[in-house]
Protein backbone atom coordinates (compact mmCIF):
# COMPACT_ATOMS: atom_id res chain seq x y z
CA UNK A 1 0.00 0.00 0.00
CA UNK A 2 2.01 3.27 -1.06
CA UNK A 3 0.94 6.63 0.57
CA UNK A 4 -0.66 9.23 -0.72
CA UNK A 5 1.71 12.32 -2.03
CA UNK A 6 -0.89 14.38 -2.94
CA UNK A 7 -4.46 14.51 -1.62
CA UNK A 8 -7.11 14.52 -4.41
CA UNK A 9 -9.61 16.93 -3.78
CA UNK A 10 -12.69 14.59 -2.68
CA UNK A 11 -9.87 13.48 0.04
CA UNK A 12 -10.49 16.75 1.64
CA UNK A 13 -13.84 15.56 3.27
CA UNK A 14 -11.81 12.88 5.82
CA UNK A 15 -10.02 15.80 6.81
CA UNK A 16 -13.44 17.70 7.65
CA UNK A 17 -14.67 14.17 8.93
CA UNK A 18 -11.46 14.11 10.98
CA UNK A 19 -12.27 17.17 12.99
CA UNK A 20 -15.77 16.57 13.40
CA UNK A 21 -14.90 12.70 14.97
CA UNK A 22 -12.08 15.10 17.05
CA UNK A 23 -14.14 17.86 18.24
CA UNK A 24 -17.11 15.73 19.34
CA UNK A 25 -15.18 13.22 20.85
CA UNK A 26 -12.79 16.20 22.99
CA UNK A 27 -16.39 17.73 23.94
CA UNK A 28 -17.26 14.05 25.31
CA UNK A 29 -14.09 13.83 27.17
CA UNK A 30 -14.35 17.27 28.78
CA UNK A 31 -17.83 16.37 29.66
CA UNK A 32 -17.26 13.27 31.70
CA UNK A 33 -14.28 15.01 33.52
CA UNK A 34 -16.37 18.05 35.14
CA UNK A 35 -19.28 15.09 35.44
CA UNK A 36 -16.91 12.58 37.04
CA UNK A 37 -13.10 12.91 36.81
CA UNK A 38 -12.29 13.32 40.53
CA UNK A 39 -13.73 9.69 40.60
CA UNK A 40 -10.75 8.74 38.97
CA UNK A 41 -8.45 9.45 42.02
CA UNK A 42 -6.30 6.12 41.70
CA UNK A 43 -4.44 6.58 44.91
CA UNK A 44 -0.90 5.15 43.25
CA UNK A 45 1.46 6.96 41.14
CA UNK A 46 -1.36 9.87 40.44
CA UNK A 47 -0.66 10.92 43.88
CA UNK A 48 2.98 10.52 44.00
CA UNK A 49 3.18 13.27 41.04
CA UNK A 50 0.99 15.60 42.60
CA UNK A 51 2.62 15.05 45.97
CA UNK A 52 6.44 15.70 43.96
CA UNK A 53 4.99 18.32 41.89
CA UNK A 54 3.64 20.20 45.60
CA UNK A 55 7.18 19.13 47.17
CA UNK A 56 8.90 20.43 44.18
CA UNK A 57 7.46 24.00 44.07
CA UNK A 58 7.64 24.72 47.67
CA UNK A 59 10.79 23.44 48.38
CA UNK A 60 12.72 23.63 45.41
CA UNK A 61 13.63 19.56 45.53
CA UNK A 62 12.71 17.30 43.39
CA UNK A 63 11.26 13.77 45.24
CA UNK A 64 9.17 11.25 45.21
CA UNK A 65 7.62 8.22 47.88
CA UNK A 66 10.46 10.13 50.53
CA UNK A 67 10.35 14.03 50.57
CA UNK A 68 13.03 13.85 52.64
CA UNK A 69 15.47 13.36 49.35
CA UNK A 70 15.94 13.62 46.14
CA UNK A 71 14.65 11.29 44.14
CA UNK A 72 16.32 9.46 41.05
CA UNK A 73 13.13 7.17 40.70
CA UNK A 74 11.24 9.18 38.00
CA UNK A 75 12.43 11.63 35.51
CA UNK A 76 10.62 15.32 35.42
CA UNK A 77 8.30 16.05 33.16
CA UNK A 78 5.13 15.26 34.49
CA UNK A 79 5.94 16.41 38.18
CA UNK A 80 7.17 20.00 36.20
CA UNK A 81 4.02 19.90 34.15
CA UNK A 82 1.87 19.56 37.10
CA UNK A 83 3.96 22.25 39.18
CA UNK A 84 3.62 25.01 36.72
CA UNK A 85 -0.01 24.52 36.90
CA UNK A 86 -0.14 24.24 41.02
CA UNK A 87 1.80 27.20 40.83
CA UNK A 88 -0.73 29.28 39.04
CA UNK A 89 -4.23 27.01 40.11
CA UNK A 90 -2.53 25.47 43.95
CA UNK A 91 -3.08 21.92 44.93
CA UNK A 92 -6.25 20.27 45.11
CA UNK A 93 -9.82 19.57 42.77
CA UNK A 94 -9.33 22.86 40.54
CA UNK A 95 -5.76 21.86 39.91
CA UNK A 96 -6.55 17.98 39.14
CA UNK A 97 -9.92 18.64 36.76
CA UNK A 98 -7.49 21.36 35.15
CA UNK A 99 -4.84 18.61 34.41
CA UNK A 100 -7.60 16.15 33.33
CA UNK A 101 -9.27 19.06 30.82
CA UNK A 102 -5.66 19.23 29.25
CA UNK A 103 -5.22 15.67 29.54
CA UNK A 104 -8.08 15.40 26.99
CA UNK A 105 -6.88 18.28 24.75
CA UNK A 106 -3.18 15.69 24.75
CA UNK A 107 -4.77 12.55 23.56
CA UNK A 108 -6.87 14.29 20.80
CA UNK A 109 -3.60 16.00 19.63
CA UNK A 110 -2.21 13.11 19.39
CA UNK A 111 -4.81 11.82 17.39
CA UNK A 112 -4.55 14.61 15.35
CA UNK A 113 -0.92 13.97 14.66
CA UNK A 114 -1.67 10.00 14.16
CA UNK A 115 -4.30 11.47 11.27
CA UNK A 116 -0.68 13.11 9.71
CA UNK A 117 1.02 10.01 9.98
CA UNK A 118 -1.58 7.84 8.50
CA UNK A 119 -2.33 10.25 5.83
CA UNK A 120 1.46 9.87 4.63
CA UNK A 121 1.70 6.05 5.09
CA UNK A 122 -1.48 5.03 3.78
CA UNK A 123 -3.45 8.15 2.27
CA UNK A 124 -6.88 10.29 4.23
CA UNK A 125 -9.02 7.33 3.89
CA UNK A 126 -7.26 5.01 6.04
CA UNK A 127 -6.00 7.84 8.45
CA UNK A 128 -9.53 8.88 8.99
CA UNK A 129 -10.54 5.68 9.68
CA UNK A 130 -7.51 5.07 12.62
CA UNK A 131 -8.78 7.86 14.29
CA UNK A 132 -12.08 7.09 14.19
CA UNK A 133 -11.19 3.99 16.32
CA UNK A 134 -9.00 5.64 18.62
CA UNK A 135 -11.67 8.13 19.13
CA UNK A 136 -13.66 6.14 20.91
CA UNK A 137 -11.61 3.31 22.02
CA UNK A 138 -12.27 3.53 25.88
CA UNK A 139 -8.89 2.71 27.58
CA UNK A 140 -7.47 6.25 25.91
CA UNK A 141 -10.64 7.84 27.88
CA UNK A 142 -9.33 6.35 31.27
CA UNK A 143 -5.42 7.85 30.02
CA UNK A 144 -7.44 11.44 29.80
CA UNK A 145 -8.51 11.11 33.09
CA UNK A 146 -5.99 9.57 35.23
CA UNK A 147 -3.17 11.20 35.84
CA UNK A 148 -0.36 9.41 34.66
CA UNK A 149 2.12 10.08 32.16
CA UNK A 150 0.37 8.28 29.34
CA UNK A 151 -1.78 11.00 27.86
CA UNK A 152 1.57 13.23 27.70
CA UNK A 153 3.54 10.32 26.62
CA UNK A 154 0.91 9.50 23.64
CA UNK A 155 1.18 12.49 22.63
CA UNK A 156 4.84 12.76 22.73
CA UNK A 157 5.42 9.07 21.08
CA UNK A 158 3.38 10.29 17.47
CA UNK A 159 4.87 13.39 17.46
CA UNK A 160 8.53 11.37 17.22
CA UNK A 161 6.74 8.95 14.64
CA UNK A 162 6.01 11.95 12.77
CA UNK A 163 9.33 13.59 13.08
CA UNK A 164 10.90 10.74 12.17
CA UNK A 165 9.00 10.11 9.06
CA UNK A 166 9.72 13.58 7.80
CA UNK A 167 13.14 13.59 8.59
CA UNK A 168 13.62 10.20 6.33
CA UNK A 169 11.93 12.18 3.98
CA UNK A 170 13.45 15.45 4.04
CA UNK A 171 16.65 14.73 6.01
CA UNK A 172 16.98 18.25 6.78
CA UNK A 173 18.91 19.98 9.80
CA UNK A 174 15.72 21.64 10.80
CA UNK A 175 13.88 18.06 11.27
CA UNK A 176 16.70 16.74 12.55
CA UNK A 177 16.41 19.62 14.95
CA UNK A 178 13.11 18.75 15.76
CA UNK A 179 13.57 14.91 16.34
CA UNK A 180 16.41 15.68 18.59
CA UNK A 181 13.88 17.74 20.84
CA UNK A 182 10.73 15.35 20.31
CA UNK A 183 13.43 12.70 21.25
CA UNK A 184 14.37 14.86 24.58
CA UNK A 185 11.14 15.88 25.59
CA UNK A 186 9.56 11.80 25.04
CA UNK A 187 12.34 10.43 27.36
CA UNK A 188 11.99 13.09 30.08
CA UNK A 189 7.84 12.28 30.41
CA UNK A 190 9.30 7.99 30.21
CA UNK A 191 12.80 6.92 29.66
CA UNK A 192 12.09 4.04 28.32
CA UNK A 193 11.96 5.65 24.87
CA UNK A 194 15.22 6.36 24.64
CA UNK A 195 17.13 4.23 22.17
CA UNK A 196 14.47 3.82 20.01
CA UNK A 197 15.95 6.77 17.98
CA UNK A 198 19.14 3.94 17.60
CA UNK A 199 16.78 1.44 15.77
CA UNK A 200 15.28 4.42 13.69
CA UNK A 201 18.88 5.30 12.42
CA UNK A 202 19.92 1.71 12.29
CA UNK A 203 17.01 1.43 9.27
CA UNK A 204 18.04 4.25 7.25
CA UNK A 205 21.57 3.16 7.23
CA UNK A 206 20.03 -0.15 5.90
CA UNK A 207 17.57 1.34 3.26
CA UNK A 208 20.13 3.34 2.37
CA UNK A 209 17.72 6.00 1.30
CA UNK A 210 18.79 8.77 2.46
CA UNK A 211 22.58 9.85 1.69
CA UNK A 212 25.44 8.36 3.67
CA UNK A 213 27.27 11.78 4.19
CA UNK A 214 23.51 13.47 5.27
CA UNK A 215 22.38 10.55 7.29
CA UNK A 216 25.80 11.19 9.36
CA UNK A 217 25.06 15.30 9.63
CA UNK A 218 21.83 14.75 10.94
CA UNK A 219 22.05 12.09 13.56
CA UNK A 220 24.81 13.80 14.69
CA UNK A 221 22.55 16.97 15.13
CA UNK A 222 19.55 15.08 16.65
CA UNK A 223 21.98 13.57 19.37
CA UNK A 224 24.13 17.12 19.77
CA UNK A 225 20.22 18.45 20.95
CA UNK A 226 19.77 15.23 22.73
CA UNK A 227 22.61 15.65 24.76
CA UNK A 228 22.18 19.27 25.34
CA UNK A 229 18.78 18.92 26.75
CA UNK A 230 19.55 15.90 29.30
CA UNK A 231 23.02 17.65 30.32
CA UNK A 232 21.25 19.39 33.09
CA UNK A 233 19.86 16.11 34.28
CA UNK A 234 23.13 14.36 34.18
CA UNK A 235 25.00 16.99 35.89
CA UNK A 236 21.91 17.00 38.94
CA UNK A 237 22.01 13.04 38.96
CA UNK A 238 25.29 13.27 39.41
CA UNK A 239 25.30 15.34 42.51
CA UNK A 240 22.28 13.84 43.89
CA UNK A 241 23.95 10.08 43.42
CA UNK A 242 27.05 10.91 45.10
CA UNK A 243 28.84 11.29 42.02
CA UNK A 244 27.69 8.70 39.72
CA UNK A 245 26.62 8.76 36.41
CA UNK A 246 22.77 8.21 36.07
CA UNK A 247 21.76 8.63 32.53
CA UNK A 248 17.88 8.08 32.87
CA UNK A 249 16.48 6.92 36.47
CA UNK A 250 17.49 4.63 38.96
CA UNK A 251 14.09 2.55 38.87
CA UNK A 252 14.66 -0.80 36.75
CA UNK A 253 14.64 -3.02 39.69
CA UNK A 254 11.00 -2.49 40.48
CA UNK A 255 9.67 -3.67 37.40
CA UNK A 256 12.12 -6.02 36.55
CA UNK A 257 11.47 -7.48 39.74
CA UNK A 258 7.99 -8.29 39.33
CA UNK A 259 8.40 -9.22 35.92
CA UNK A 260 10.03 -12.49 37.57
CA UNK A 261 6.33 -13.96 38.61
CA UNK A 262 5.11 -16.11 35.40
CA UNK A 263 1.28 -15.84 34.87
CA UNK A 264 0.62 -13.92 38.01
CA UNK A 265 -0.34 -10.38 39.02
CA UNK A 266 2.73 -8.29 40.77
CA UNK A 267 1.02 -6.46 42.79
CA UNK A 268 0.12 -9.30 45.14
CA UNK A 269 3.28 -9.63 46.19
CA UNK A 270 3.83 -5.89 46.66
CA UNK A 271 3.97 -6.30 50.82
CA UNK A 272 6.41 -9.09 50.20
CA UNK A 273 8.59 -6.98 48.41
CA UNK A 274 8.51 -4.49 51.06
CA UNK A 275 9.87 -6.84 53.22
CA UNK A 276 13.25 -7.54 51.72
CA UNK A 277 14.07 -3.78 51.87
CA UNK A 278 16.43 -2.82 54.68
CA UNK A 279 16.39 0.78 54.28
CA UNK A 280 13.97 3.46 53.16
CA UNK A 281 16.68 5.39 50.55
CA UNK A 282 14.66 3.96 47.07
CA UNK A 283 18.24 3.85 45.09
CA UNK A 284 19.36 1.31 47.90
CA UNK A 285 15.90 -0.60 47.49
CA UNK A 286 16.28 -0.54 43.35
CA UNK A 287 19.68 -2.19 43.86
CA UNK A 288 18.21 -5.04 46.39
CA UNK A 289 15.07 -5.12 43.39
CA UNK A 290 17.75 -5.92 41.10
CA UNK A 291 19.64 -8.37 42.81
CA UNK A 292 16.30 -10.44 44.12
CA UNK A 293 15.01 -10.30 40.48
CA UNK A 294 18.34 -11.63 39.04
CA UNK A 295 18.17 -14.67 42.05
CA UNK A 296 14.60 -14.98 40.68
CA UNK A 297 15.48 -15.76 37.39
CA UNK A 298 18.55 -17.78 37.69
CA UNK A 299 16.57 -20.23 40.17
CA UNK A 300 13.14 -19.93 37.83
CA UNK A 301 14.92 -21.00 34.41
CA UNK A 302 16.70 -23.94 36.44
CA UNK A 303 13.72 -25.39 38.55
CA UNK A 304 10.89 -24.38 36.00
CA UNK A 305 12.33 -23.71 33.13
CA UNK A 306 9.52 -24.34 30.55
CA UNK A 307 7.40 -21.80 33.14
CA UNK A 308 9.93 -19.10 32.39
CA UNK A 309 10.98 -19.80 28.95
CA UNK A 310 6.94 -19.47 27.84
CA UNK A 311 6.71 -16.23 30.83
CA UNK A 312 9.52 -14.20 29.48
CA UNK A 313 8.25 -15.20 25.52
CA UNK A 314 5.19 -15.61 24.72
CA UNK A 315 3.71 -14.84 27.98
CA UNK A 316 4.92 -11.42 28.44
CA UNK A 317 4.64 -10.89 25.09
CA UNK A 318 0.40 -11.63 25.06
CA UNK A 319 -0.13 -10.05 28.41
CA UNK A 320 1.68 -6.72 27.58
CA UNK A 321 -0.75 -6.38 24.16
CA UNK A 322 -3.59 -8.77 24.93
CA UNK A 323 -4.35 -7.24 28.14
CA UNK A 324 -6.93 -4.31 28.49
CA UNK A 325 -6.40 -1.17 30.34
CA UNK A 326 -9.49 -0.32 31.72
CA UNK A 327 -8.86 -0.24 35.54
CA UNK A 328 -11.68 1.67 36.58
CA UNK A 329 -14.85 2.30 34.10
CA UNK A 330 -16.48 4.07 32.27
CA UNK A 331 -20.05 5.60 32.80
CA UNK A 332 -22.38 3.36 30.40
CA UNK A 333 -19.29 0.97 29.25
CA UNK A 334 -18.87 -2.41 30.76
CA UNK A 335 -15.36 -4.26 30.81
CA UNK A 336 -17.10 -6.35 28.21
CA UNK A 337 -17.34 -3.81 25.54
CA UNK A 338 -13.71 -2.48 26.32
CA UNK A 339 -12.36 -5.82 25.80
CA UNK A 340 -14.36 -6.59 22.57
CA UNK A 341 -13.50 -3.06 21.06
CA UNK A 342 -9.81 -3.70 22.41
CA UNK A 343 -9.54 -7.10 20.15
CA UNK A 344 -11.82 -5.41 17.30
CA UNK A 345 -8.87 -3.34 16.80
CA UNK A 346 -6.06 -5.97 17.61
CA UNK A 347 -6.86 -9.04 15.80
CA UNK A 348 -7.00 -6.98 12.34
CA UNK A 349 -4.03 -5.04 13.16
CA UNK A 350 -1.75 -7.77 13.62
CA UNK A 351 -3.16 -8.93 10.35
CA UNK A 352 -2.56 -5.92 8.88
CA UNK A 353 0.84 -5.55 10.67
CA UNK A 354 1.94 -8.79 9.07
CA UNK A 355 0.54 -7.80 5.66
CA UNK A 356 2.47 -4.57 5.38
CA UNK A 357 5.44 -5.84 7.26
CA UNK A 358 7.50 -5.27 4.22
CA UNK A 359 6.63 -1.82 3.42
CA UNK A 360 9.21 0.68 5.11
CA UNK A 361 6.43 3.11 6.59
CA UNK A 362 5.03 0.37 8.25
CA UNK A 363 8.64 -1.32 9.05
CA UNK A 364 9.04 2.09 11.04
CA UNK A 365 6.26 1.79 13.16
CA UNK A 366 6.79 -1.71 13.73
CA UNK A 367 10.01 -1.18 14.95
CA UNK A 368 8.27 0.74 17.49
CA UNK A 369 6.00 -1.27 18.51
CA UNK A 370 9.07 -4.51 18.36
CA UNK A 371 11.14 -2.12 20.33
CA UNK A 372 8.79 -1.44 23.56
CA UNK A 373 7.36 -5.04 23.28
CA UNK A 374 11.18 -7.03 24.09
CA UNK A 375 11.87 -4.14 26.46
CA UNK A 376 8.43 -4.56 29.01
CA UNK A 377 9.00 -8.45 27.89
CA UNK A 378 12.44 -7.72 29.88
CA UNK A 379 10.96 -5.82 32.44
CA UNK A 380 7.41 -5.59 33.40
CA UNK A 381 4.79 -6.37 30.58
CA UNK A 382 1.57 -4.40 31.36
CA UNK A 383 -1.44 -3.26 29.72
CA UNK A 384 -0.99 0.50 30.62
CA UNK A 385 2.32 0.66 29.09
CA UNK A 386 1.21 -0.27 25.55
CA UNK A 387 -1.68 2.08 25.59
CA UNK A 388 0.68 4.51 23.78
CA UNK A 389 1.23 2.37 21.09
CA UNK A 390 -2.68 1.81 20.67
CA UNK A 391 -3.05 4.69 17.94
CA UNK A 392 -0.37 2.65 15.71
CA UNK A 393 -2.72 -0.64 16.03
CA UNK A 394 -5.41 1.32 14.74
CA UNK A 395 -3.76 2.43 12.06
CA UNK A 396 -2.87 -0.69 10.52
CA UNK A 397 -6.61 -2.30 12.06
CA UNK A 398 -7.96 0.74 9.46
CA UNK A 399 -5.51 -0.74 6.62
CA UNK A 400 -6.63 -4.02 7.11
CA UNK A 401 -10.07 -3.14 7.13
CA UNK A 402 -9.69 -1.08 3.96
CA UNK A 403 -7.76 -4.58 2.10
CA UNK A 404 -10.74 -6.60 2.95
CA UNK A 405 -12.96 -3.65 1.73
CA UNK A 406 -11.34 -3.76 -1.95
CA UNK A 407 -11.14 -7.17 -2.06
CA UNK A 408 -15.07 -7.36 -1.40
CA UNK A 409 -15.43 -5.08 -4.03
CA UNK A 410 -13.26 -6.99 -6.37
CA UNK A 411 -15.55 -10.06 -5.99
CA UNK A 412 -18.35 -8.16 -6.19
CA UNK A 413 -17.20 -6.93 -9.27
CA UNK A 414 -16.17 -10.19 -10.83
CA UNK A 415 -19.33 -12.05 -9.89
CA UNK A 416 -21.39 -9.17 -11.62
CA UNK A 417 -19.86 -9.60 -14.81
CA UNK A 418 -20.01 -13.57 -14.32
CA UNK A 419 -21.88 -15.17 -17.42
CA UNK A 420 -24.56 -16.90 -14.80
CA UNK A 421 -25.28 -13.69 -13.63
CA UNK A 422 -25.64 -11.43 -16.98
CA UNK A 423 -27.16 -14.01 -19.14
CA UNK A 424 -29.85 -15.95 -16.91
CA UNK A 425 -31.57 -18.84 -17.64
CA UNK A 426 -35.02 -18.36 -19.14
CA UNK A 427 -37.54 -18.32 -16.36
CA UNK A 428 -35.26 -17.67 -13.44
Amino acid sequence: MKPTSAPKPGDARYRRYTAIVLLASLLLKIVLVLAHGQAYNYHSDDQGYLESARIWLETGLFTYNDPTRPTLFITPALPGFLALLMKLLGPGVMLEQTVRVLQAVMVTAALGVLYAIGRRLFGERIAYWAVLLCAWYPPLWLVSNFIFTEALFTLALLLLVYAALRAQETPTLRWALLFGLIWAAATYIRPTIALWPGVFFALLLIWRRVPWSRLVRSGLVAAVVFVLCFAPWWVRNYHVSGGHFVPLTQAGGNPLLLGTYPYTVPALFLEEQRTWHTSSDLRVNDAQDTERAKERIRSGFRDSFWTYASWYTVGKFALFWGDVFYWMPIPGIPLAVAVLYHYALLIPGFIGAWRLRRDRGALLLLSLMGYMSLLHMIYLAHSRYSVPLIPLVALFAAAQFEQWRRKRGDDGAKASTSPALSNPSPGS
